[in-house]
């Protein structure tokens, strides 16, 4: 149906009006003197002759000029004619399922994976060839396009690259992601093709099953009957009464069998790091695993109640162990997905951490009386630590007797409280409470003790920083401060300070790691508050910082790096990536290979820190190789009927060229 764009257009044809007016007013004869008779009547001879043919002309010479003004009022408004159709249907976009679950595997090993894109290159094929247009989106846990609505010219490059993914379709072979697909995400991103044609058809071929599935949505299954998994979901290490409890989590999906839980303990009981420990002999449990139901297995030294789901091995004295280099579990089982058969613990032996703690008493609150003894208040604090890092460091602390002298080298923490040595240990990190001495090497001038006619409470200097994370300087009052100077470049900062002096600095350059606190607890309230246990705490977390905090995570789960060196070496033990140097701390890593990954660091101090390990695991929920979830999203697409406009303009045109060119030729034949 015509319509017209612009109506407006249509008041051109009062020049039609304009026409007829200026027709009806000309004079139709003219007025001519001849001076013979004869020659009028010859011309009224000759008139009457032509008149029925000059007529004709006339009239349509005119029907030209009303046609002519009448196609230009036309083109004014900008004719079309307007019908509905609908997007087409000749278009594809195929979702890939790339999950770890898409790793299982018929007994010829042919996996999930490789039948998927077996079916996507079989559906994207025929519709190209077809001429329509292919998407293929790769849905891991980032989806995105591999290809965005290509045609024949690019079929071959698809074809190619979508047989590259699945190799020759073993486990070895395809290219398919060991994390959660974000199926989710992948329809949302599926709107951009939808967007331009609304009545493309979406594919997802994937091994989840959905108890609902939108209409315009094709769920293409790539599950054989006959796959089975049992796997290893999760386990963990924690000492109980002086000996190490094993807690797993195993389950069977698809079967429900008897299953055999192996443990392999690697360096059991050794001393330290830097001794081997013994290698146990395998421990095994066999579990009875129902389809679709989590175990849990605890090995301890004196098993306890158990349920349907919570499993007891109670571990012989030969068994028991209270240290261990890493720890194997593994089930030996001819499953259809090998990925999860196997754990790995680490974090058995922590590294030694040795402290020296160096008091001479301190200044008596009665002179006459002597030395004050030792410093209960540093004393019980160092438990607290060593209990408190028992997850990452096995605390080791040295008490210098009264009148020894302390080390200046051999430990990785110094504590001097009071006297203070002449040279300042270089191989460690340094405390320095109430510091009676300048120690050279610490770029700081104890000059006098202040004593305050009132308690003072204390200014914090840098709230933000690490070290008063959580500690409120306000709630601690002193009152008897030493009084120091330093020097601008020396790289001190301030963080606390009592009326305007400077009573607690740190220090942390590359060679030098220095923390002061001006003052004694003896003269100050901080003992009586929980800021004490905070404020050392946080003195060793920033002096002493972790490599990776934790031994076990899962796929593309964030890491966060530290080191107490300039840089950390990543690698990894099976030699799915190259080692990799980091030297920009605190760095975030993930990884999306299960395996062992370990991180070796030289101190500052020149020394090197024992291998740190690290396990990642598979997605606890991709072992579910049968998982059925809620519902697929449903991506948005408008399929309502669009209005498309055939423009009319150029006919009309040519309309009107053709009816000028017309009236030319009769106003030609006029003159002749």
């Amino acid at each position: 149906m015509m319509q017209l764009l612009l109506p407006l257009g249509l008041l051109g044809l009062l020049g039609v009006l304009a026409l007829i007016i200026i027709y009806i007013v000309r004079p139709n004869y003219e007025t001519k003197h001849v001076n013979s008779t004869y020659v009028w009547k010859l011309s009224l001879k000759y008139r009457k002759k032509r008149l029925p043919t000059s007529k004709l002309r006339n009239i349509l010479i005119f029907i030209c000029q009303v046609l002519i003004l009448t196609a230009m009022a036309m083109i004014l408004t900008k004719p079309a004619i307007v019908h509905e159709t609908v997007g087409d249907e000749n278009e594809l976009i195929a979702v890939i399922d790339s999950s770890m679950s898409m790793f299982t595997a018929t007994e010829e090993g042919t996996t999930r994976f490789a039948r998927a894109v077996d079916k996507a290159i079989e559906e994207c094929d025929a519709v190209i060839g077809a001429g329509g247009k292919v998407s293929v989106i790769l849905a891991d846990d980032q989806p995105a396009y591999l290809y965005q609505r290509v045609g024949a010219a690019e079929r071959a490059v698809l074809l190619d690259s979508l047989n590259a993914l699945k190799g020759d379709g073993t486990v070895n072979e395809v290219q398919c992601s060991y994390g959660i697909s974000d199926l989710d995400k992948a329809m949302e991103l599926s709107e951009a093709v939808l967007a331009e044609n609304p009545y493309a058809r979406v594919s997802v071929y994937t091994d989840k099953g959905y108890q609902y599935v939108p209409d315009n949505i094709n769920l293409v299954p790539v599950v054989d009957e006959g796959d089975w998994n049992v796997g290893i979901l999760n386990a963990s290490a924690e000492l109980d009464d002086g000996f190490y409890q094993l807690t797993v989590q195993i389950a069977c999906y698809g079967d429900s069998r008897d299953v055999d839980l192996n443990v392999h303990v690697y360096g059991a009981n050794a001393a330290d790091a830097d001794a081997n420990g013994k290698d146990m002999d395998v421990i095994t449990k066999t579990v009875f695993c129902d389809d679709g139901e989590v175990k849990t297995v605890i090995f301890r030294y004196e098993a306890g109640e158990e349920t349907d789901s919570i499993k007891y091995y109670d571990l012989s004295l030969n068994e028991r162990f209270y240290t261990f280099r890493s720890i194997e579990l593994y089930v030996e089982e001819d499953d259809s997905l090998k990925l999860d058969n196997s754990f790995f613990l680490y974090g058995g032996l922590k590294e030694v951490v040795r402290v020296q703690y160096a008091s001479d008493g301190g200044v008596p609150v009665d002179p006459s009386q002597g030395s004050v003894g030792a410093n209960p208040f540093v004393n019980a604090i160092l438990p607290v630590m060593k209990k408190a890092f028992a997850s990452r460091w096995d605390i080791q602390v040295t008490e210098v007797r009264q009148g020894d002298p302390p080390a200046t080298s051999g430990f990785d923490v110094y504590i001097f409280e009071h006297s203070m040595p002449q040279e300042l240990p270089t191989d460690g990190v340094v405390f320095l409470f109430d510091p009676q001495g300048s120690p050279r090497g610490s770029d700081i001038t104890a000059k006098r003790d202040v004593t305050l006619n009132n308690r003072t409470a204390l200014t914090a200097e840098t709230a933000e920083h690490p070290v008063l994370q959580n500690v409120i300087a306000g709630n601690i009052e002193i009152t008897r401060y030493v009084e120091m100077d330093h020097a601008s470049d020396s790289g001190y900062e301030v963080l606390m300070s009592c009326r305007g002096a400077p009573v607690l600095l740190v220090r942390n350059d590359r060679d030098v790691k220095t923390a002061i606190m001006a003052f004694s607890v003896h003269n100050s309230t901080i003992v009586m508050l929980p800021d004490w246990v905070i404020l050392m705490y946080n003195l060793f977390d920033y002096f002493l910082p972790s490599t990776v905090v934790g031994n076990s995570f899962e796929v593309n789960e964030s890491i966060e790096v530290n080191a107490r060196g300039q840089r950390t070496t990543v690698a990894s033990e099976q030699g799915t990536m190259e080692p990799a140097e980091i030297e920009e701390f605190p760095a975030t890593l993930s990884f999306a290979i299960p395996g062992t990954y370990t991180f070796d660091v030289n101190t500052y101090f020149a020394k090197k820190a024992p291998t740190e390990f690290i396990y990642v695991r598979p997605p606890e929920e991709e072992s579910n190789i049968l998982a059925v979830e809620e519902s697929l999203q449903n991506p948005f697409m408008n399929q309502e009927a669009i209005d498309v406009y055939d423009d009319l303009l150029v006919w009309f045109a040519a309309a009107l060229v053709a009816l000028l060119f017309v009236e030319w030729a009769l106003h030609s034949l006029e003159k002749s």
